[in-house]
């Protein structure tokens, strides 16, 4: 049998992206998982539910709960569905027994899409190349519309604004509640770099800058 409940005085990291891509060297292999692990990967979700905006909690089946082992370091990746195709609350753990204590939105989908960019100061809306964002994200300072996004799915996207201290680099995923910025403001080499690294599925962003969350 199932519980879920609301754990008192815990207070769940969520990982940013660069710490879950350090979780996943050495590669993964599906693996079965006890209903007691499901049950602690599910009580994390419900506890952490509504703060990552992902609307009214409803009882998830534990069959759709999926397990990943690192084959490296034995670390567990429980994956529990959230609204959206292949979108998952990712809830690590240490082994079976640990009791979990961080957790992050993925969407997994947005791995297998292609960018788009946009940047109303220069009219360009589609799939990203990189000539476009070579070119745009350099001008951007001074337009009347200073911005460039670059979208995978859903909520999961890139966005750069420019002003007269430089660019300013944001990120999410998933939700509003996964919003970070970029702790440096850039000039336009960085941001062209963050810009094509995100476009084209290298994730040297995530690691050469550094990230702090922000509430919207």
């Amino acid at each position: 049998m199932f519980f879920f409940k609301k754990p008192s005085q815990r207070n769940p990291k969520l990982l940013q992206l660069s710490e879950y891509l350090d979780l996943l060297e050495g590669g993964l292999v599906s693996t079965d998982i006890s209903d007691a692990t499901k049950a602690s990967a599910l009580n994390l979700a419900r506890e952490v539910w509504d703060s990552l905006a992902l609307g009214a909690w409803i009882a998830i089946n534990p069959t759709a709960v999926i397990a990943w082992r690192n084959k490296k370091s034995g670390h567990v990746l429980v994956h529990i569905p959230v609204a959206g195709d292949d979108c998952f609350l990712i809830v690590p753990l240490v082994d079976e027994a640990a009791t979990p204590d961080s957790y992050i939105l993925f969407d997994i989908g947005a791995e297998y899409v292609n960018a788009t960019f946009s940047c109303p100061a220069f009219e360009l809306a589609g799939i990203a190349t990189e000539d476009d964002i070579r070119q745009a994200i350099p001008e951007l300072r001074g337009k009347a519309d200073p911005f460039a996004i670059l979208d995978l799915r859903g909520g999961t996207y890139m966005q750069v604004y420019a002003d007269a201290q430089g660019f300013h680099l944001e990120h999410q995923l998933v939700t509003s509640a996964a919003h970070y910025r970029c702790v440096e403001v850039v000039g336009p080499d960085e941001a062209v770099d963050a810009f094509l690294s995100y476009a084209f599925g290298n994730y040297d962003w995530a690691y050469k800058r550094r990230w702090e969350r922000i509430a919207l």
